[in-house]
């Protein structure tokens, strides 16, 4: 069985979109312990079978791709736990965890190429744990990996498209830039970290439930929460005592977690 974990952006600053549209990013990518599992069999075809939350299993599936890039012929059983469209990148997870599995012959700099062509996330994952990822999120410095760091997540019924909200973003990259590796300096001393994400006020402009969700969550919770991705997740530091209120919160509707950072 293979895990292929999810990610949380623990900040994401826009630097400006390039000439094929796509935007360049800076952020820290921490694995979180949510995960999805797969198992692989050898087989006279390729074919994804997809189990627990809802996931394509033909060709748009990324595992599915992935397995397709490599020209194997195998069998892939997906135990689907991370949500789609909630900037997890379970998707992109997934595709890796094929490479890892079915890659093993390749050389490193052609594996990570392949990579990349299935999309911009899935490079980090080949190493996961923590990391700067700049370039479009294909260009991957691994960190050390901060010790018990923990993260309330709220988890809507919303999901939300990257493509659209990248879009949305354009007219917002007016902040002003940051200098990152201060950011991951913070984050892994010991003082308030200053998580934030460029792309939520693009998200919640386009499903205002969004910001209806976090406001209540910071509410519920007397702290602020930062979106992952382009949405619909947020997160925040995790203490303790917060079981009471995370009943209470997930009664309207919104799934409430607790997860680590992730190393392997």
């Amino acid at each position: 069985m293979i895990v292929a974990r999810a990610k949380l952006n623990l900040f994401l600053e826009l630097l400006g979109r390039r000439p094929d549209g796509y935007h360049e990013i800076d952020s820290v990518f921490a694995e979180i312990d949510l995960c999805d599992t797969l198992t692989i069999e050898p087989a006279d075809a390729l074919s994804v079978e997809v189990l627990g939350l809802p996931a394509p299993a033909g060709p748009e599936n990324l595992a599915y791709r992935a397995a397709e890039a490599l020209g194997a012929r195998v069998r892939i059983r997906l135990e689907k736990r991370i949500p789609i469209g909630g900037g997890f990148g379970g998707g992109s997870s997934d595709a890796a965890a094929v490479l890892r599995a079915l890659g093993g012959g390749i050389p490193p700099e052609r594996l990570r190429t392949i990579a990349r062509s299935l999309g911009s996330d899935v490079p980090f994952f080949l190493t996961g744990g923590l990391a700067r990822c700049r370039g479009v999120g294909d260009l991957v410095e691994p960190l050390p990996r901060p010790e018990g760091r923990r993260f309330l997540v709220l988890v809507p019924e919303l999901h939300m498209a990257t493509a659209r909200v990248y879009g949305a973003a354009g007219p917002l990259l007016t902040g002003p830039r940051r200098n990152a590796t201060v950011f991951a300096r913070r984050y892994l001393g010991k003082g308030n970290a200053p998580y934030f994400n460029r792309l939520q006020g693009a998200a919640e402009g386009l499903e205002p439930r969004l910001r209806e969700v976090r406001e209540r969550g910071e509410r519920m919770f007397e702290r602020v929460f930062t979106m992952t991705g382009s949405g619909s997740a947020y997160f925040a530091p995790l203490e303790d005592g917060v079981e009471t209120r995370a009943a209470a919160f997930e009664a309207g509707g919104v799934r409430v977690e607790a997860f680590e950072v992730a190393t392997r």
